[in-house]
């Protein structure tokens, strides 16, 4: 009952992240599978559902999944569980929408044939306090354009979940590859890449598409996945109070429906 996903070639070393693991997020994962989640822990656990709780929250690394469970094992009533799952909700696509729009800074500047130096500028500004200095991040993304020049099978990934620092250096890499080799070269070395948002974009730029628009498609598309995963959130919320609660099955399937088209 673990999310799983797919092992992607050429895996690359990477700081240890709560928002990391060999799991799908709940970015990705469909409502439907969210929903079935719930639902088999109702099915599978029955009047024990304790017990099928504490496995999951031990082997999920899905960070708001993970909490939720923790929070409807805790000793809080079902008030504090629904606040303080609010309040993690928040924070996390908060987060989330911190990310993306950090891949958005990356790829506007591929467009705009910015200055790999201002395009980090733009994205360290995300930020309250930086995640490391800007030089460190120059000279890993150098390092990486280094090692692909001499030959080396260099897969640089572009994911939300990564920490702040691999993901600001491997935009940079890009910033720097398609200065140096051209967004079609860059386009062809980001196969595999799972941000599904970079890619997109950088086929836009590829394709020739006008900056201002490509800004403007990444903005929709960035509010319609926030949107999406926030219906997710508060659907786990209210099937993880019912699971607690002993709601029957049918109506835990209601719950689920009311959130789905």
């Amino acid at each position: 009952m673990v999310f799983t996903k797919k092992q992607i070639k050429g895996d690359i070393k990477e700081k240890d992240d709560s928002f990391q693991g060999n799991e799908l997020d709940i970015v990705e994962i469909p409502i439907e599978a969210v929903a079935a989640f719930w639902l088999s822990i109702k099915k599978i656990a029955r009047k024990k559902w304790e017990k099928i709780a504490q496995e999951e929250e031990k082997y999920t690394s899905e960070p708001f999944i993970k909490h939720i469970l923790g929070l409807i094992l805790s000793g809080f009533d079902d008030n504090k569980v629904y606040r303080l799952a609010e309040y993690k909700m928040k924070t996390l696509l908060k987060e989330f929408q911190r990310r993306f729009i950090i891949i958005s800074i990356g790829l506007l500047g591929i467009s705009s044939k910015e200055n790999p130096r201002q395009v980090l500028i733009r994205i360290m500004s995300k930020f309250p306090l930086p995640p490391t200095t800007d030089n460190k991040i120059y000279k890993n993304a150098q390092l990486l354009l280094k090692s692909l020049e001499q030959g080396e099978n260099t897969f640089v990934d572009i994911y939300h979940r990564h920490h702040p620092e691999i993901l600001i250096t491997n935009l940079l890499f890009y910033s720097m590859l398609s200065r140096r080799k051209g967004v079609g070269f860059c386009l062809e070395k980001s196969k595999g890449v799972r941000s599904h948002i970079f890619r997109d974009g950088l086929s836009l730029i590829a394709d020739g598409f006008e900056t201002e628009f490509i800004k403007y498609r990444l903005n929709l598309q960035q509010r319609e996945i926030l949107y999406d995963t926030e219906q997710k959130m508060k659907m786990s919320i209210e099937m993880a109070l019912a699971v607690r609660n002993r709601v029957s099955y049918e109506d835990m399937f209601k719950i689920a429906n009311s959130f789905m088209i």
